[in-house]
């Protein structure tokens, strides 16, 4: 398999989110090691958002 940062990647091309951490679970070798189904994506980056949101809350806490 080619790696995916080749001379014509930055073509601007849209990803969708699965293909985003698809390469960035696959150190960018791989787009498509989730699958093609958007919903895969849409959970990391929910996860990722509500452990941000999580641990500011924590924060806020701690200090009151």
């Amino acid at each position: 398999m080619s790696p995916i940062f080749s001379s014509n990647f930055n073509n601007f091309e849209n990803i969708s989110q699965t293909q985003a951490w698809s390469l960035f679970f696959a150190f960018g070798r791989n787009a498509n090691l989730l699958g093609s189904n958007r919903l895969n994506g849409r959970v990391f980056t929910l996860s990722l958002t509500a452990a941000v949101v999580a641990a500011v809350v924590d924060v806020l806490i701690s200090v009151v």
